[in-house]
């Protein structure tokens, strides 16, 4: 049992944990959940939710269809996948995973919502599908050509591009002046507190960002996107593996695991990598702005039995001067939550003995921060992925996805509140606000955002090697939630989406009226050994093979 899942045993009762999450825990093994209760949970399921603001739906149910499934009302727009062109130059890369939404009008001080620029991460490639090889191949010792290389290298990084809704329809623009791709080969300065160290190998730029997950948006119109699985790109410190072997020998793997920060709206900026937010297995950052203005960022380490971190700026958010904020987050202290004091905990190698006595420098602090934490007091969790502020109350939700060598196979979402509601603050106190089970009807929570009622949308992610297999046949595909924080419905999972076979639906945003979601279909088909025979043809079906996407839902009500 990881050091959070006792506080979690401690911090609420069985029958609290009975009213969060229908009539069994996340905690509670598989025998012991009676399918009479999944029965009586799905028929609560069928009943049309519906808010105060006039959005109702009726949940849908769990579905095993090679198809994005909705409910009634609805209807989704394929904006981009894989294959399609951002610019005359660069393809939307491979497995998209966040999506968020800058409304064409930001830096004016507009809310446009139907036209905006999207960018889109993209976390890894797909030999099958890209170069048509598969992991055994390269296991045998294929050796992969410089091309094949390049086209793989192409497919990761981030997508910048406008969309624009007319007539009632979603449509990619073909915009030269902002539509551009941030792949694993262009240069990115390597900035914050770890910039030329020695442990960073003195260098000013890195070659090119990868393995970008989720991400999160700035008050001051900038996107910063997660390096999050780097290790899976290494066979040793300076050898590219993730199936690109010895054709390139370049790479750092110091350079890597970091956020990473964008401008959408200059097609000519050069990204940067903030390493004073640390370096980890980034899932995304949540911003939050203190009554002082200063800036608040919210980081999870996407691995079993890694923490949970806080960033405050040395500066304060200037609102009405965006120039002044561009490397706001290169200056400030770093925090591990320590959830067992309730405190978050100082990562400051001249202000910490237990720092300076294992580490030689504040970088190398930064650049080992899964290690630096634990000697500083951070609380090991169970997989924090996601992490977002609710609009209403500024409370901050954290998806931990599971940590099945610690046997909670489910996942929990923990509600944070600092003291006096204070970002800055170095004090908090938690709370479990939804476990995961079959009772409760959903697993695995990963992505997270909210509308702009407080409604918190839940997507899942039941890995692929275990995705409608023993416990977890119940969920079938990987689905998408919408939890209530308030009312009467707190808490209870409404099943509002259901993916193609093998997918992850991920990086949910909505426009800011609220009438749009953009969400990624992620890895659709991703057990297929074969192009021939996949186990998906989404979203083109016939002979083609699987493509991700991301896609455009409407028939929400504004707000």
């Amino acid at each position: 049992m990881s050091n959070l899942e006792k506080l979690i045993h401690k911090k609420i009762s069985r029958r609290e944990l009975l009213k969060k999450s229908g009539k069994a825990s996340a905690f509670l093994s598989i025998g012991s959940v009676l399918p009479k209760e999944f029965l009586e949970l799905e028929l609560f399921r069928k009943k049309i939710f519906n808010s105060d603001d006039g959005f109702s739906f009726t949940p849908i149910e769990p579905s095993m269809e090679d198809s994005l499934i909705l409910p009634a009302g609805f209807k989704y727009e394929i904006i981009r996948k894989w294959g399609d062109k951002i610019n005359n130059n660069d393809n939307f890369g491979f497995n998209n995973d966040f999506a968020g939404y800058f409304p064409i009008d930001f830096l004016q001080g507009g809310t446009d919502s139907n036209d905006g620029l999207l960018v889109v991460n993209h976390e890894f490639p797909s030999p099958l599908f890209i170069n048509n090889y598969t992991d055994d191949d390269f296991r045998n010792g294929r050796i992969k050509t410089k091309e094949e290389v390049d086209k793989e290298k192409k497919s990761v990084g981030i997508s910048i591009f406008r969309v624009k809704k007319e007539n009632g329809q979603w449509k990619f623009v073909n915009d030269e002046k902002y539509n551009r791709m941030i792949d694993a080969d262009i240069p990115v300065r390597i900035c914050g507190k770890a910039a030329n160290s020695d442990v960073m190998k003195s260098a000013e730029y890195a070659t090119g960002t990868l393995a970008n997950c989720s991400g999160g948006l700035t008050p001051w119109g900038t996107f910063l996107s997660g390096e999050e699985n780097f290790q899976d790109y290494f066979v040793s410190d300076n050898v590219w593996e993730y199936r690109w072997n010895d054709v390139v020998k370049d790479a750092v793997i110091e350079h890597y695991g970091w956020v990473v920060e964008v401008d959408p709206f200059d097609i000519n900026s050069v990204p940067k990598k903030r390493t004073s937010l640390g370096r980890f297995r980034h899932e995304n950052v949540a911003i939050s702005i203190s009554d002082n203005k200063k800036v608040a960022a919210y980081m999870g380490d996407d691995k079993v039995n890694e923490c949970v971190y806080k960033f405050i700026s040395s500066r304060s958010y200037d609102e009405n001067n965006r120039a002044s904020n561009m490397d706001i987050l290169d200056e400030g202290d770093l925090y591990v939550a320590d959830f067992e004091s309730n405190k978050w905990q100082l990562l400051d190698y001249d202000k910490r003995d237990e720092l300076s006595s294992a580490f030689t420098s504040q970088a190398d602090v930064l650049v080992n921060c899964d290690r630096s934490s634990k000697f500083a007091g951070g609380t090991e969790c169970n997989r924090p992925e996601d992490i977002e502020i609710n609009p209403i109350d500024n409370s901050v939700f954290i998806a931990f996805t599971n940590n099945s060598k610690k046997k909670d196979y489910d996942g929990s979402i923990v509600r944070i509140i600092e003291k006096n509601n204070d970002p800055e603050s170095l004090e908090f106190e938690w709370e479990v606000f939804a476990t995961g089970g079959v009772a409760a009807g959903f697993s695995c929570p990963d992505n997270l955002t909210f509308d702009n009622k407080g409604n918190l949308w839940v997507m899942c992610d039941v890995s692929n090697s275990k995705l409608n297999k023993d416990r977890y046949i119940p969920f079938k595909n990987n689905s998408l939630f919408m939890i209530p924080t308030s009312g009467e419905n707190k808490g209870k999972a409404f099943r509002f989406a259901s993916g193609p076979v093998d997918c992850e639906m991920c990086g949910g945003t909505f426009t800011p009226d609220g009438s749009t979601m953009f969400i990624s279909v992620q890895h659709p088909g991703e057990n297929s050994l074969t192009q021939e025979n996949p186990t998906s043809r989404w979203p083109k079906y016939g002979n083609d093979i699987p493509r991700p996407a991301v896609i455009a839902i409407t028939g929400f009500v504004k707000t």
